[in-house]
């Protein structure tokens, strides 16, 4: 049994992968910050809940948040065989990072974009929904770049604690929010729109800007926490997976563990 973990700005999500794929999710707040001891409970029950023995096979660990690497890194390694694998630039993941600085990238950005190429092809597009919303390109085997852009939630709070009138607008449990209306009526209506129908209308031209660049045609592959409300707001064909970096990541640990064995 793998554990993947990828650790994200908002939220912490987990997949335990066995023979016949993906076994079970968990999924928490990043914040407010645990202890190793508390996320080795939580883990632990996750485990016990989906039936899993230990000690697992392996356990891989992406992370975008330094302070929690380690963190979650201690809270594992006595339910494993081995160390965890720490996922960064110098695993082979199949992909050439054709990048000015490479030890900059995301590697859930590297991970989405292995997978979206194994999963689904190349050339490919990653949008990653979420804290921040992320385009990455794959083009035969080489990693070309993307674009960054603030993620929905962050647009909402910035209006709100940049301006003295603008509300907290909650996008999606809002009264508004179920009409999803792009012209608003009122200023709750009217961010909501903004924030939803500009997302998706960067992200698509976007898209259509790196298409015109690269001179190829790129499948769409949505993921990130935002995406299953996001995918009815695209006209571009697109596939949608919620588990695109965990799948990332079972393939990196793969890739690498014979080197490691």
């Amino acid at each position: 049994m793998l554990l993947a973990i990828d650790i994200g700005n908002s939220s912490i999500n987990m997949g335990i992968f066995g023979r016949k794929g993906l076994l079970g999710r968990l999924n928490f707040p990043s914040r407010p910050r645990k202890t190793s001891a508390i996320y080795r409970n939580r883990i632990k029950a996750f485990l016990g809940k989906n039936s899993i023995e230990m000690p697992l096979k392996g356990v891989i660990i992406s992370s975008v948040v330094r302070e929690l690497t380690g963190t979650l890194s201690n809270s594992v390694k006595e339910l494993t065989r081995g160390r965890p694998v720490i996922m960064d630039t110098s695993l082979k993941t199949g992909l050439i990072l054709d990048v000015e600085k490479p030890e900059e990238l995301g590697s859930d950005r590297i991970s989405n974009a292995v997978a979206a190429r194994e999963l689904f092809g190349s050339p490919a597009v990653v949008v990653d929904f979420g804290t921040a919303t992320s385009v990455s390109a794959v083009k035969g085997r080489r990693f070309i770049g993307g674009a960054i852009l603030p993620g929905m939630g962050l647009m909402s709070e910035s209006l709100y604690t940049a301006t003295s009138r603008l509300p907290r607008v909650d996008i999606w449990n809002s009264p508004e929010g179920l009409l999803m209306p792009a012209v608003g009526k009122n200023t709750a209506m009217c961010i909501i729109s903004g924030i939803i129908y500009g997302t998706a209308g960067a992200a698509e031209r976007l898209i259509s800007e790196m298409e015109e660049q690269e001179g190829c045609r790129f499948k769409v592959v949505i993921t990130g926490g935002y995406s299953g409300r996001m995918t009815r707001f695209l006209r571009r064909r697109h596939y949608m997976d919620s588990d695109l970096t965990l799948k990332g990541l079972k393939l990196i640990y793969e890739r690498n563990v014979r080197c490691m064995s």
